[in-house]
């Protein structure tokens, strides 16, 4: 039978014996921690490119209306309209008709892109710009822009008007539809008949054929000016 002071002395032994095992045991987790090798970390999965919000319609004709009449319309190959419904975008310009507020046709436009903002009554086009003019002219170019309050077309760069007296080439031009009127403030180059003239601040009435240049020169090329009549004479026949 053993004695209070054994049992004592037997339970300071077992607990000194558990402290020294666990002692143990975390020295040889502090040694053998570092040489562990370490987690390799989830390479995140590549992000799926979102698509462009918004909705895309197709053959859609767009018009709008000016205090209850046709300003314009728009045939379109396709549209997406995006950022809230507000900002449009077309892919294929098949037609857009532009009316005077009598309500007859003005002015045709073809292009490869029209673009525009649903709460504005403007809107550009681009890429193998045409405008045909139901008086007889035509326009190419590379971009355009139509401003309704004005009733004008905006050419910023190279462009080409052809009408049944002229050839024109210039870089800047603007069409009144309405009045049927050229202006382009930079320097231009006009075929008429056998003459090429040269000037700036072309104003040119394509219904009557009449113009003011200012700083003009007269020059004559019999080569070229044939070959421009010779285009003005097809454009006639057309």
């Amino acid at each position: 039978m053993s004695t209070p002071n054994a049992q004592n002395l037997h339970r300071m032994t077992v607990g000194v014996a558990v402290l020294a095992i666990a002692g143990a045991i975390g020295l040889a987790l502090v040694v053998l921690w570092p040489r562990l090798p370490p987690t390799e970390e989830a390479t995140p999965a590549p992000r799926e490119e979102q698509a462009e919000p918004g909705v895309t319609i197709t053959r859609p004709l767009i018009k709008h209306t000016e205090n209850g009449r046709l300003a314009w319309q728009a045939q379109l190959r396709e549209l997406h309209l995006s950022h809230g419904g507000e900002m449009l975008e077309a892919k294929g310009l098949e037609e857009a008709i532009i009316y005077s507020k009598a309500g007859a046709p003005l002015v045709r436009i073809t292009a490869d892109k029209i673009s525009g903002n649903t709460g504005q009554r403007d809107f550009d086009v681009s890429g193998n710009v045409r405008v045909v003019s139901y008086r007889g002219a035509i326009i190419t170019t590379a971009e355009a822009s139509w401003n309704q309050k004005e009733e004008v077309i905006r050419c910023p760069g190279k462009v080409t008007l052809k009408s049944k007296q002229a050839i024109i080439t210039a870089t800047k031009l603007d069409y009144f539809a309405a009045e049927d009127l050229i202006k382009c403030p930079e320097q231009v180059r006009m075929y008429a008949g056998d003459n090429t003239v040269i000037g700036r601040k072309l104003v040119y009435n394509i219904e009557t054929g009449n113009f003011a240049l200012n700083e003009v020169q007269m020059v004559f090329h019999a080569e070229e000016a044939k070959e421009k009549l010779s285009e003005i004479r097809e454009l006639q026949e057309e």
